[in-house]
């Protein structure tokens, strides 16, 4: 579950190139996919008419170049096809952080919809760091599967690697906030830390309308405190599917 298209592969991308290395069909539900937001592109030329349009394109490509990266069929996108906070809740683009979740928001269910007609075993969700509106209504999306399936949540990037407060304790918070118990789990295709960080830099180059080069690099140097490997924060099930 990636709340804007360039969430999973910047947090995932050692995750997901693991699984399909095992055979693994992986499925990455990007949410909020109709967006204004691209700071580092020339969507300022564009029309205001016309920048929705332009910007939500420009985004879908950069998703596809990542997913090239992999070479494999069973990489795929779905777009559910919601507008990002700004266009959504009518705030600006700096106030994302700080805007409460509405639970009425109809996001809500679209989310759930797609939850519930999917046929995947096991569930991956953002731990919500950073704040991001987005990113804390996928995150509590979660709440309905958390119990029974296999579910894990990943580290949101760039937001952790740029956290003064300890993920761990972020990681805590959510899982008092879902009833259920937390642990860590290390995952990677990778082994060792340079070609982790060779491998987060060259994914996150995917969406240059996103990152400028300081956080592509900080980004790409967070795999190195776990050794080359992304960390998880998984549920009882999901440890025991993939023990």
């Amino acid at each position: 579950m990636s709340p804007h298209r360039e969430d999973a592969a910047l947090s995932l991308g050692l995750a997901v190139g693991m699984w399909l290395a095992q055979g693994h069909a992986v499925e990455v539900v990007n949410c909020f996919t109709r967006s204004e937001d691209a700071p580092f592109s020339d969507a300022d030329s564009v029309h205001a008419n016309d920048r929705m349009s332009f910007v939500s394109a420009l985004r879908k490509r950069e998703d596809e170049a990542w997913q090239k990266l992999y070479r494999s069929a069973k990489l795929t996108l779905t777009d559910l096809n919601l507008k990002d906070a700004p266009l959504r809740l009518h705030c600006a683009p700096g106030d994302v952080f700080g805007v409460a979740v509405n639970e009425s928001d109809k996001a809500f269910a679209k989310i759930a919809k797609e939850l519930e007609s999917s046929r995947a075993e096991a569930l991956v969700f953002p731990l919500g760091l950073g704040g991001h509106v987005d990113h804390r209504t996928a995150m509590l999306a979660a709440a309905a599967f958390a119990a029974g399936m296999p579910v894990a949540f990943y580290e949101d990037q760039p937001y952790a690697a740029e956290m003064e407060t300890p993920v761990d304790e972020q990681a805590r918070t959510v899982a008092e906030m879902l009833n259920t118990t937390l642990e860590p789990v290390f995952v990677s295709e990778l082994g060792d830390a340079d070609a982790a960080i060779a491998s987060k830099r060259r994914q996150a180059l995917c969406y240059v309308s996103q990152l400028e080069d300081a956080r592509v690099e900080r980004v790409a140097a967070f795999s190195a405190r776990y050794g080359g490997r992304e960390r998880l924060w998984a549920n009882a099930a999901w440890r025991g599917l993939f023990s």
